[in-house]
């Protein structure tokens, strides 16, 4: 029994130490914050499917997906990466959440849809 429960365990962390299979979708290019500011949905979708981090910033302004959706009023694109729990509440480097950048930009709708969601 003891033999069993040692080969048990030894092959469950064999298991759990193994290479992770590489990714079958590409990451796309483009950064997932760009095709959000840019309204991207297929882009968007692209790195959401590949496994890209929702809270991805940009190295200018510590921006997130949401920031840059929000400040241009792309709410399909906000729902997509809402649904991916992203952080709601990101603070760029300038200390704005995107509900913020939503209100700046006179964003109502946006703003609202991150109220729901927590902002």
């Amino acid at each position: 029994m003891r033999v069993l429960l040692q080969s048990t365990i030894a092959a469950v962390l064999w298991a759990g130490c193994a290479v992770p299979e590489p990714t079958a979708i590409p990451t796309p290019e483009i950064p997932i914050w760009a095709a959000a500011e840019a309204g991207n949905r297929e882009v968007v979708l692209r790195h959401l499917a590949a496994g890209t981090d929702a809270d991805t910033r940009d190295e200018r302004y510590g921006a997130t997906s949401l920031h840059w959706a929000a400040w241009c009023g792309h709410s399909d694109i906000m729902e997509l990466i809402l649904a991916a729990k992203a952080n709601v509440n990101a603070v760029n480097f300038d200390g704005e959440t995107p509900l913020d950048c939503a209100n700046n930009f006179s964003q109502e709708e946006i703003a609202a849809l991150l109220r729901r969601h927590g902002g």
